[in-house]
């Protein structure tokens, strides 16, 4: 049975990026793409002007949206791509989560037509990831261009490694180096779990690395307690530990995949950001470690999506509840 990708369209030039990039994925994958978009008409306060819209003005938004959907469905098409439509009026996000329901991944643009210039993140990025049914990937509005900010994040070397590259930016500072590889950015002291798995498939498609990301974090630990040397070490050996169970039953499962891991202790947004610079796709998780209970996009999510200069993949995780106390 063939895959569903939706795909946000709002004739913004970030969504016909997101448009390609979904083209490339559904070929890789027999996938046929079903292109969502929505439409509203505009309110008018009645006490203090008396405007009156045509008719058919509702019937006129429409069909201009619809066009634009029609025109982006003869690109996939010519792309020899199944390709359906939807057009409906309301909420483009709720437009996008109601059709996530039946569909297997969705690709939207990092920023649409409306919003402030300001905002980094247009809000069906934010509504996506923490509401869709299914796999969200988010696309830069700069992709396929990947422009360095005016100030890199440089990050210090990974503290515990296996196939890390190192690469040099202009000024002769070091950092790690993605590039062609999926980065996953796991609990390093998790041996499973949704992004590690879904990771995995993303580079069988790809036909690319794994590089598995662990941050350990000690650097956020209370000032009242700063851990000695003797127990960094033993944290980071048993990070190693977990990674290597974790790499181990990859390979029995995805044979074909070279899997590669690195163990971080710095910030991880800091990491994970930096780490887009280069790499071909970062898969993340919707949740964290904490964080409060509404909130379902995790703070290191929403950063990463904010300044990732590639494609990231978001996979739904459910907050673990709590266990019971006896």
């Amino acid at each position: 049975m063939s895959h569903t990708i939706i795909v946000g369209v709002d004739g913004s030039a970030n969504s016909q990026g997101a448009l390609q990039w979904a083209i490339r994925h559904a070929q890789l994958t027999a996938s046929e793409i079903r292109l969502v978009a929505a439409y509203t008409v505009p309110g008018v306060n009645m006490t203090q002007a008396d405007i009156v819209y045509p008719t058919d003005f509702d019937t006129a938004i429409k069909r201009s949206v619809q066009k634009l959907v029609d025109d982006s469905a003869r690109t996939v098409t010519d792309a020899s791509v199944p390709v359906s439509t939807v057009v409906s009026p309301g909420d483009a996000s709720g437009a996008l989560v109601d059709n996530s329901k039946n569909a297997d991944l969705a690709v939207i643009g990092a920023r649409g037509r409306g919003g402030f210039a300001g905002r980094l993140l247009g809000s069906v990025a934010l509504a996506m990831p923490a509401h869709a049914h299914c796999p969200t990937v988010v696309i830069p509005s700069t992709w396929p261009q990947r422009p360095m900010p005016e100030r890199p994040l440089l990050i210090d070397p990974p503290v515990r490694s296996s196939g890390a590259r190192t690469a040099t930016a202009g000024s002769g500072d070091s950092g790690t180096d993605f590039s062609g590889e999926v980065v996953a950015a796991i609990d390093p002291f998790e041996t499973d779990g949704p992004v590690l798995r879904d990771a995995a498939v993303q580079a069988r498609i790809y036909g690319r690395p794994l590089h598995l990301v662990g941050i350990t974090a000690a650097h956020v630990l209370s000032p009242e307690w700063m851990p000695s040397e003797v127990h960094l070490v033993k944290m980071y050996d048993e990070a190693v530990t977990s990674l290597e169970e974790a790499v181990k039953s990859l390979r029995e499962e995805f044979p074909e995949v070279d899997v590669r891991w690195s163990i971080f202790d710095a910030p991880a947004t800091e990491v994970l950001i930096s780490a887009t610079y280069s790499a071909e796709l970062m898969v993340i998780g919707s949740r964290g470690r904490g964080g409060f209970v509404s909130t379902i996009l995790g703070s290191t999510s929403q950063a990463v999506l904010s300044h990732s200069v590639c494609p990231t993949r978001v996979v739904r995780v459910l907050r673990r509840k709590p266990a019971k106390r006896r």
